[in-house]
């Protein structure tokens, strides 16, 4: 009896822990397109101006010539900070620093949104030099 009921016991703890597994898993989930996207305080113009006021263009860069676009991506959390900020495509060292750095330093946006509910989700930005 004991070799019956044992396995029933567990089959029935995992059926009743599945939605739970299944709403943590969601949380953790990273979207790439939401209904509502994540938003820079102030609109794209103030993102605009935070990345031209922020953004130091390293003398090195400078000195060498290098110009280009270093594509960096991020993840807008539920509360809105920013985090995982990488470089997808860089030009140079100093000038993927520097896109790193603003990118990290940006204010709280505002969170993205499925469902009515904030959501993580990830942001794809390019940065000229």
């Amino acid at each position: 009896m004991k070799q019956i009921i044992y396995p029933i016991s567990i089959f029935l703890a995992f059926i009743m822990l599945m939605p739970f597994m299944a709403q943590a898993q969601e949380e953790e989930e990273i979207y790439t397109v939401v209904e509502d996207a994540p938003q820079f305080p102030g609109g794209e113009k103030a993102r605009v101006k935070y990345i031209q006021d922020n953004l130091d263009y390293p003398e090195s860069a400078q000195k060498n010539n290098v110009e280009g676009t270093v594509y960096i991506t991020f993840v807008i959390e539920k509360d809105g900070s920013v985090t995982e900020v990488e470089v997808l495509r860089g030009i140079e060292e100093s000038c993927n620093k520097a896109a790193l750095e603003v990118v990290k330093s940006m204010p709280k946006w505002i969170p993205g949104k499925q469902r009515g509910k904030p959501v993580r989700v990830k942001f794809n930005m390019p940065l000229r030099f």
